[in-house]
């Protein structure tokens, strides 16, 4: 069961992002925001779960486009599953934004938070894209207070990442 939920999740981010790549080159990552938003406000209707997205317009070369819309997906989706068990009410929080040298991505649950979170799949996945894209995760998780993963990923000044 898990593995099919993962497999809708990774869908489910493929299909958003096909809407908005129309033909190789950089893409606004912050535009793509908006079709996650609305697919997590559908998803969550009848939850007191609330969602906040705010995204800068940074262009994304077509080679971290994939990835980066998987690795947000994940990311929400952990947040909707396990950070408000019970019918718990909260917030999820999602910024994208340029950083030196790069893009930044970072999701915030006010949920259940956790000592240290389990590194399941999904956490695993999401650390096994950003090694691949060069770039660095950080998570942030107490008891009671939530957990927060910020991801860097480089992208040359000229939008497009050298291949390796």
């Amino acid at each position: 069961m898990r593995h099919l939920t993962w497999l809708s999740d990774v869908t489910a981010a493929i299909e958003l992002i096909s809407r908005r790549v129309t033909a190789d080159g950089p893409m606004d990552f912050a535009a793509y925001l908006d079709d996650v938003a609305a697919f997590w406000s559908r998803a969550c209707e009848g939850r007191p779960v609330k969602l906040e997205f705010r995204g800068q317009a940074a262009m994304v070369p077509d080679s971290h486009v994939l990835p980066l819309a998987i690795i947000t997906h994940e990311l929400i989706s952990n947040a909707v599953r396990h950070a408000f068990p019970d019918g718990r009410r909260g917030t999820i929080a999602v910024a994208f934004s340029r950083a030196v040298g790069g893009v930044s991505l970072v999701v915030r649950d006010s949920g259940v938070g956790a000592e240290q979170p389990e590194p399941g799949e999904g956490l695993s996945l999401v650390q096994g894209l950003v090694e691949h894209l060069g770039g660095s995760m950080s998570i942030e998780a107490a008891p009671g207070q939530g957990v927060g993963v910020r991801v860097r990923l480089p992208i040359e000044a000229s939008g497009q990442q050298s291949a390796h």
